[in-house]
């Protein structure tokens, strides 16, 4: 069967994602619940394709490292975060352009490569710059310009990524953003609206239930539905082939299947060059 295998449904038949072109897809659970299995599954299923690029945002340090080797860029800090945000940002302005040149209207693999956006976690990305922060309190001057820069920084991160959720899937990019605080405040209603795929781990609350599935399963789906001892039990929505609501579970992924995964696979991580273009990779690398 085509596409990304990343767990098993209850009626026994595998958890499939589409892939390639797979829509924007939306992680959210508590910690614990096994929320990085899937992103550690939907990773390591992409990793074996030959025309794939995977990059990622990982403020928190913790999540995606141990996959370093098989990603194209890997950002741990806000300015790397932002830069790369910018670089994929132009990426789209030059895909869209050259489809629209050459008469196309999606991305395909005779293109160029697929790129796979892992944002793990989506409140750091969205947080105040720690580090600006930081040099206020250790110096002591600066306050205000250091809080305002912090909040323009944020809104600016915020605008990119919501662009990218909107503009990016016809040009063969895919996001997918995952959190273990799924509330409004965390996930911005307009990207919110643009990761179509949605999934669902274990929460508290039936607020955390509308914001991880949508309003409308709020009363449907309840968050005692997935137990305490339940690790990588989810509900999935907005899959192509069916409307209804999926009950899953997640492949388990421990840490030696990563390492011998990205043993098998860092061969096939294209460049950074290869994938933004050399001006681009330039730029980045000086940055």
């Amino acid at each position: 069967m085509s596409g990304l295998n990343i767990g098993r449904r209850f009626d026994n038949k595998p958890l499939m994602l589409p892939w390639p072109g797979c829509p924007h897809i939306q992680i959210g659970g508590e910690t614990g619940s096994g929320k990085s299995g899937v992103c550690n599954s939907t990773i390591g299923a992409v990793a074996g394709h030959t025309d794939t690029a995977i990059v990622g945002i990982d403020l928190k340090l913790v999540e995606l490292s141990p996959w370093s080797r098989r990603l194209t860029s890997l950002a741990t800090t806000p300015a790397e975060a932002d830069r790369l945000l910018v670089d994929l940002r132009r990426l789209i302005a030059t895909r869209a352009a050259w489809l629209e040149d050459n008469g196309h209207r999606k991305w395909q693999s005779a293109f160029g490569p697929w790129v796979l956006v892992v944002i793990d976690e989506l409140a750091e990305l969205q947080a105040l710059d720690a580090d600006l922060l930081a040099g206020v309190i250790e110096t002591g001057e600066g306050g205000q310009q250091a809080i305002r820069q912090a909040k323009t920084g944020r809104q600016v991160r915020t605008g990119l990524l919501g662009g990218l959720a909107r503009l990016a899937r016809f040009c063969g990019i895919t996001i997918v953003g995952a959190t273990q605080y799924p509330s409004a405040e965390v996930i911005d209603q307009q990207i919110r609206t643009q990761l179509t795929i949605k999934i669902m781990l274990r929460v508290a609350s039936g607020e955390q239930v509308a914001v991880c599935l949508g309003q409308g399963y709020a009363n449907a789906i309840s968050p005692k539905s997935i137990g305490p001892n339940e690790r990588g039990g989810l509900w999935i929505v907005g899959l192509p082939d069916t409307a209804k609501p999926i009950r899953a579970r997640a492949h388990l992924v421990t840490d030696a299947d990563v390492a011998a995964r990205v043993a098998g696979t860092a061969h096939l991580t294209p460049s950074y060059e290869t994938v933004f273009g050399k001006d681009t990779a330039d730029a980045f690398q000086a940055y």
